[in-house]
């Protein structure tokens, strides 16, 4: 049962699922989350002041003066930036996790929908593990972010308060706090896709770009490894004997992208890799845990209403503070206004 709910948890934390410590499933409180995902830097030269919208400015203008297998990172942006504008789309998804000696496979699907400013986004999983069925349904309704944990008997529903959170980011970055922010991936999960592809491009740096082809579609695949900084942090909060990243947590990253067609830069294939995983005879870098995106489709109804999550008489855990908490320095969080 034990090494059943770890997998989960590094597949949980892998695509980005709010992992609250001490109030979530029991299998979640013992998972370390990867720090500083809200950096402002997007490698280890950068200056600690450097924003954003600077760091992109930059990309933009130096990858359009390169070819493509000349910079990843600029596909990597632009790829982000596409994802973010998408209206509707709809993709079904696969998962692989090979890890702790056990392979396990899922699949599910995930909804993007934007209208009048509002991003809604769903992502179910669905992953068969010593023969029980292990459930993750996670729905962002634009103001909530709702998740539903199911394994065997054991079922959770959580919510966090999207105004909260993003209000209490925006309050630490007026006091120039925003470089000690401590954001894990479960931030992902406020921003579904695009802010993962947003979290790839400033956590890693991809120095090697391929042309290839994946089942006769053109593709580009990325290959990065952490920026010296997260490198850094990552070994700083896990500290291990020989210095080494701990076994659940990557080591580089492999993203498939689409070269042209109707879906241009859209992200087939997302692998967090590590180096000797599977076996210490092999030092190359293996997948550990794999993220795959086909029958992609803008051709599909959606309205606000798909986005709204039914609770019906589930008892609600709520994680907005516990969230909030994890992602920044403590302070006084402003009073909710009515």
């Amino acid at each position: 049962m034990k090494y059943k709910l770890t997998v989960l948890a590094a597949l949980l934390a892998a695509i980005g699922v709010a992992v609250i410590p001490k109030n979530g499933l029991p299998h979640l409180a013992n998972l370390p989350s990867l720090p500083n995902w809200l950096s402002k830097s997007a490698n280890a030269q950068d200056s600690a002041q450097s924003t954003s919208l600077d760091v992109n400015e930059r990309i933009e203008e130096q990858g359009s003066q390169q070819s493509p297998t000349q910079n990843g990172q600029y596909l990597m942006h632009k790829a982000a930036e596409k994802l973010g504008k998408e209206s509707v789309l709809q993709a079904a998804v696969r998962h692989r996790i090979h890890m702790f000696g056990h392979k396990l496979v899922g699949t599910g699907y995930y909804r993007q929908f934007q209208q009048d400013g509002i991003s809604r986004h769903r992502l179910e999983f669905k992953t068969q593990v010593a023969g029980e069925v292990t459930s993750l349904t996670q729905v962002c309704d634009g103001r909530h972010l709702w998740v539903r944990e199911s394994s065997g008997d054991t079922s959770k529903l959580s919510r966090i308060d999207l105004r909260r959170v993003f209000r209490a980011i925006s309050d630490s970055e007026a006091r120039s706090e925003v470089s000690q922010i401590r954001a894990p991936l479960s931030l992902i999960a406020l921003g579904g896709i695009p802010r993962l592809m947003g979290a790839l491009q400033r956590s890693f740096i991809f120095v090697r770009v391929e042309e290839d082809n994946l089942g006769g579609v053109p593709v580009w695949v990325l290959y990065g490894h952490w920026t010296e900084a997260y490198r850094e942090q990552i070994k700083s909060t896990f500290p291990t004997l020989d210095g080494k990243v701990r076994d659940h947590l990557p080591d580089s990253a492999k993203v498939v992208l689409a070269r042209g067609g109707g879906f241009d830069l859209f992200p087939f294939e997302i692998h967090f890799q590590k180096r000797g995983a599977y076996s210490t005879d092999h030092l190359e870098d293996r997948p550990i845990v794999s993220l795959q995106l086909y029958q992609v489709t803008r051709n599909v109804h959606m309205e606000a209403s798909q986005f709204e999550y039914q609770r019906g008489d589930q008892v609600v855990l709520e994680r907005t503070d516990a969230l909030i908490g994890q992602l920044l320095p403590a302070a006084e969080e402003p009073a909710e206004e009515e």
